[in-house]
């Protein structure tokens, strides 16, 4: 997998004020600027819209991939009919069961050039993955209080 060619998808569990209609015109962006590969956790709302768009997407563009990165072997994959697969990081294994889904998030990140998200509040697991990927440079597309968007030429 290849970070510049990656996106992925941060949200809150409940997303009541987008349509997912809104996700096609960025997800056709990214691909447009060379993105194949989308990720996403697999939980909530969100990730379920997101899924379904890139799903949908894929029958523009057949070779995009879309997959969950799971926290824990055991993590159930709802509408697993979207999804092209699912990702277990490396070494997650060892990790505490109540920080999988901290440490499966920042693999997303470390792992995505391009985020798409859907956060209003800067709290919560969704706000702080946010918060990450904008430390780390991530080019960001937040539907939660984005009135227009343009995305810039990947260097």
């Amino acid at each position: 997998m290849d970070r510049h060619k990656t996106a992925m998808f941060i949200g809150h569990s409940r997303c009541y004020q987008i349509e997912k209609e809104t996700l096609y015109p960025i997800i056709r962006e990214l691909i447009g600027q060379g993105v194949d590969t989308f990720l996403s956790g697999g939980y909530g709302e969100f990730d379920y819209m997101s899924a379904h768009a890139v799903y949908e997407m894929k029958k523009e563009f057949p070779h995009i991939e879309n997959l969950v990165v799971i926290p824990y072997f055991e993590f159930k994959v709802y509408e697993p009919q979207y999804i092209d697969g699912t990702l277990f990081p490396d070494g997650l294994e060892f990790v505490p069961y109540k920080a999988k889904i901290v440490q499966r998030n920042r693999y997303m990140v470390q792992n995505s050039a391009y985020a798409i998200c859907y956060v209003n509040y800067h709290f919560g697991g969704a706000g702080k993955t946010y918060e990450y990927a904008k430390k780390q440079g991530l080019k960001i597309f937040n539907l939660g209080n984005m009135k227009s968007f343009s995305i810039p030429p990947h260097n």
